[in-house]
């Protein structure tokens, strides 16, 4: 905070003396003795007038009064929305102070704080608040609004830190668009039918008063021939083969909802720096392909799981979604929505082989016989409570995508019986995240599959990331997962070796061992755990992470889950944490940089089938950020061998969830009797993307090396 202090010269000589002849006659009554009242700062100088930025803050006042009994009033009151104070009230000297809330419009605010004795006021404060930059904004695309030949009312959302209004650019199309009512933070439009034989085009400008700040749209209405009536009915794949751009054919499509708007589980409209999540996606499916639908409005998603519709296409817009690379109608109009009737569901098709989802993008399938690789947590783990992270990740946080996705998603790596592996995504909005356990054995999992391009990978051989086209499978409610049977019946892989969960511990351990097989967890500042929430660089120390370990219920009256998420035992799962990564003098069992996370004394014999190693894990925004997973014989090999490329570590600041990974180990680990893997940290480089630090904590969860026969 920046506060600007105006301050009363006329205190500079006398006000110390009056204030010692005040105090040193307050035990005496004189009737006779004029009255005063000296507002002053801490460092004792006069203050009539208080000043802040956007931002707000707080002021502190010194007061000394022979008038006794006084109150703080406002001049106004309706200033108590932005200015706080405490003190309301007291007798003589004393100190109160005031705050002023952050100013998010583009107005400036004065308000005037009285001292009120009697009924009248014997002094005043002055606060001033600059305001912020003007802000327009409309929920309008860039290509306009397309509104039926019909006619139609439409509104369009307002988000404005200043008073505006509506205006058509050109007057004479009034003749046809008329500027009804309005609220704070929208507009509605009215559009008259076309009787006529030519398209037309409206301007509206949304303008901020008193500034050059505006946002202009078009409305766009066809002539009569674009009526539905005169439609020709397409396949979803034909429609799709027309490529990105507005529909200029008059053809319509018909097909069943296969999305569930009431539990919602789809890619969401991102906002730039976050924001509410839209409630406007839906996917239909007719015999030839699915397709990915985003309404224009959230409120004309109003489609049910299972029925049949049929949409009006002229007019509306094929995009390429810039995260998943994937075609979709953007806008939808609601005109276009001709009719929604109830329908019989979809009979999803079923695969077993994970590596065949391409061919079924936005459609409906049934994953037959796959298991989650680590199978701890419910549908999503993330913590709830965290919102201001917002929808999209921040620049700084891009390099983690790998594993990182979205601050709103989160995956789980399913596998199948050959061994090919995808994720099952689950978003912050979907209702039924929290209900219950991830199964530990094998079953079917419905789901509507999308693709996913934004997930760069990073190539250690040249330091660059490359997008690359990945898959994944999204259940429309918790039923979606059937069949799961008890894990020693079911599951398709062995566990080798598990460390973890970790449960809270009072005191320190010695060491961290495997609970199922053979092997230890250490790390190269030290084996020490401590058992609370803070540590030094010489130790490992527990933490918690942000994972869901118990099942939840849904409170709708509180509108939260239950049990609440936060720091309580059997809410959350345990991490173990260590830090002080780069060039640490105390570092053993390495001669890197880098420290390390050392898996020691493991075993594989007898295991000769496919082995792989699953583990939760990111950094703080000062932790590490990548990673390189080698093997050696031993903890303390001079030459270790290195697996794959450097890896990512997210950062849990951003992710607010604990992200899996997974890695196939090379066949030389198979079947062998002992040796050890390090996930090393390669460079000072932080998870906030900032080069030459490195110093933060890093956390690992469960632990799981499996084993799957192929």
């Amino acid at each position: 905070m920046k506060t600007m202090i105006k301050r009363l010269c006329i205190f500079a000589a006398g006000a110390a003396a009056l204030v010692s002849a005040a105090l040193a006659t307050s035990c005496e009554k004189d009737e006779t003795q004029e009255k005063y009242v000296y507002i002053l700062d801490n460092d004792k100088n006069g203050i009539q007038e208080v000043s802040f930025n956007t931002a707000g803050g707080t002021q502190d006042f010194l007061m000394y009064s022979n008038y006794g009994s006084w109150k703080l009033v406002p001049t106004y009151e309706e200033d108590l929305e932005w200015l706080s104070y405490w003190p309301t009230e007291g007798v003589g000297d004393a100190r109160f102070s005031a705050m002023v809330e952050k100013n998010t419009t583009a107005y400036q605010r004065h308000g005037t704080l009285n001292i009120v004795v009697d009924g009248l006021s014997v002094a005043t404060i002055r606060f001033n608040q600059a305001g912020d930059e003007p802000k327009l904004k409309v929920n309008v695309k860039e290509s306009g609004k397309t509104v039926s030949v019909k006619g139609e009312t439409f509104t369009v959302g307002v988000e404005s830190n200043i008073d505006w209004v509506a205006e058509l650019v050109d007057p004479a199309d009034a003749s046809w668009v008329t500027i009804g009512d309005f609220t704070p933070v929208s507009q509605t439009f009215t559009c008259a039918a076309n009787p006529g034989s030519e398209p037309r085009e409206a301007q509206v400008r949304i303008r901020a008063y008193g500034t050059s700040v505006s946002c202009v749209f078009a409305i766009m209405q066809a002539d009569r021939s674009s009526a539905f009536e005169e439609a020709e009915k397409i396949t979803v794949a034909d429609l799709l083969a027309m490529g990105e751009g507005k529909i200029a054919r008059n053809v319509y499509v018909a097909g069943s909802v296969i999305s569930d708007r009431t539990t919602r589980n789809y890619p969401v409209a991102y906002s730039t720096g976050g924001g509410e999540q839209v409630n406007n996606t839906m996917f239909i499916q007719d015999e030839t392909g699915g397709l990915w639908i985003e309404f224009d409005d959230a409120a004309d998603n109003t489609c049910d799981l299972n029925q049949v519709v049929t949409l009006h296409m002229y007019g509306q817009h094929i995009e390429r979604d810039a995260y998943t690379n994937g075609l979709k109608i953007a806008g939808l109009s609601s005109t276009a929505v001709q009719s929604a009737v109830a329908g019989t569901p979809v009979e999803p098709v079923v695969i077993d082989d994970l590596t065949k989802l391409p061919a079924y993008e936005n459609r409906l399938v049934t994953l037959r016989n796959v298991e989650f690789a680590l199978p701890y947590g419910t549908l999503v783990n993330i913590n709830e409570r965290v919102s201001y992270l917002g929808i999209k990740q921040g620049a700084a946080y891009q390099a983690s995508a790998d594993y990182n996705d979205l601050t709103i998603e989160y995956g789980h790596y399913l596998r199948d019986a050959k061994g090919n592996t995808a994720k099952l995504y689950t978003t912050w909005s979907f209702t039924e995240r929290a209900l219950s356990m991830i199964p530990e054995g094998a079953g079917d999992i419905t789901g509507i599959v999308n693709k996913r391009y934004k997930c760069d990978v990073y190539d250690g051989r040249d330091q660059m990331r490359r997008p690359v086209e990945s898959w994944c499978v999204r259940i429309r409610r918790e039923s979606d997962i059937t069949n799961f049977k008890a894990p020693a019946a079911s599951r398709l892989s062995k566990t080798v070796m598990q460390i973890g969960p970790w449960t809270d511990n009072a005191g320190a351990m010695q060491s961290v061992t495997a609970s199922v097989g053979q092997g230890q967890l250490k790390h190269s500042v030290g084996e020490d755990v401590l058992g609370s929430t803070s540590g030094n660089t010489q130790q490992m120390y527990l933490a918690w992470a942000h994972a869901r370990c118990t099942a939840a219920t849904w409170d709708a009256v509180k509108n939260a889950w239950l049990p609440a998420y936060g720091n309580t035992k059997g809410v959350q799962y345990v991490a173990v944490m260590a830090q002080g990564w780069w060039k640490n003098t105390a570092a053993v069992n390495t001669d890197t940089d880098g420290c390390c996370w050392i898996l020691s004394n493991l075993s594989t014999k007898g295991f000769t089938g496919q082995i792989s190693l699953q583990f939760t894990a990111s950094s703080n925004t000062a932790g590490p950020m990548y990673f390189q997973m080698e093997w050696a014989d031993t903890d303390n090999a001079k030459t270790w061998t290195p697996i794959g490329n450097e890896y990512v570590a997210s950062n849990w600041h951003n992710s607010i969830a604990a992200p899996e990974y997974l890695f196939v180990l090379p066949d030389e680990l198979k079947d062998r009797e002992s040796f050890s893997i390090r996930l090393r940290a390669t460079r000072q480089r932080n998870a906030s993307d900032t080069e030459n630090t490195a110093s933060g904590t890093s956390r690992i969860g469960v632990v799981r090396m499996s084993c799957l026969d192929l």
